[in-house]
């Protein structure tokens, strides 16, 4: 099958780099974090304190006129929780001390509750809503075991904070396009010590020649302690850090799955 790779700009300015093929464009931007300025006028659009690093003009896009489907650091965040309950969900024991150390500490303006876990729902910005909501399993995962060459891959991260060193939240993408289809997963990642584990997955997937773009959401958390049991005879800690170890072994029961499709031809 024909394809072009795309590559625009520079790392300095934003490298986007992608694919087209099959009539899709399939990219992905990188670029410097978002400075002090940048961070002072997300705190003011959003209330509350940015996490310590937002790649804010960091992308991946799919287009196949007329859809834009984008995956941003901005909208991501746009769905934190700011409820008054939220920053009370989750207690470590050094929550005050996360306020404190905040990279706004010295704001004036009030801030709004909000969970301080940075945790997303996040599932995309589609320029087309007509997301149908479907049953059955959307995504071939026989067709993906199947040997094909990588025609573009990318890894991308949208924001992460180090939660003042209680633990971890990171917000990443990772992309690949082979011959017959192509695959994206967004992985929000959570980790408090001695608190939780939590993993929120979104999947898009398309079988070129299908008349559908399918998208798979999973939600799963499960409690630090049960999670670190799982390491054999005490373990390597550092799997804790592994997002696709933690993965393989967060249980299935109770999760949260949505599956929808969207037609496109």
């Amino acid at each position: 099958m024909a394809y072009e790779s795309i590559q625009q700009g520079d790392r300095r300015t934003g490298l986007v780099q992608g694919i087209a093929i099959n009539g899709w464009s399939i990219t992905s931007k990188k670029a410097p974090i978002c400075n002090s300025t940048q961070l002072e006028s997300f705190q003011k659009q959003y209330g509350i304190p940015p996490p310590e690093m937002i790649f804010g003009s960091n992308y991946v896009r799919l287009e196949r006129a007329p859809l834009e489907y984008t995956l941003n650091a901005y909208d991501a965040l746009a769905r934190v929780d700011t409820s008054e309950e939220s920053s009370a969900r989750i207690k470590v024991a050094y929550a005050n001390e996360w306020n404190k150390k905040s990279y706004h500490q010295n704001v004036k303006d009030v801030v709004k509750p909000y969970d301080w876990t940075y945790s997303t729902d996040y599932q995309g910005t589609s320029s087309d809503d007509a997301w149908e909501k479907v049953d059955d399993a959307v995504i071939d995962v026989d067709h993906l075991k199947q040997k094909e060459p990588i025609l573009f891959y990318d890894e991308n991260i949208l924001y992460e904070d180090e939660l003042a060193d209680n633990g971890t939240a990171v917000l990443s993408i990772r992309l690949r396009v082979m011959p017959s289809c192509f695959l994206i997963l967004q992985r929000f990642f959570l980790r408090v010590d001695d608190v939780l584990f939590r993993i929120n997955d979104t999947r898009l997937y398309h079988a070129f020649g299908s008349p559908y773009l399918v998208r798979e959401y999973t939600s799963r958390q499960q409690s630090y302690q049960a999670i670190r049991s799982k390491l054999e005879h005490g373990g390597d800690l550092s799997l804790m850090n592994d997002t696709h170890w933690v993965a393989s072994v967060l249980p299935e029961q109770n999760q949260v799955l949505e599956r929808h499709r969207l037609r496109i031809e």
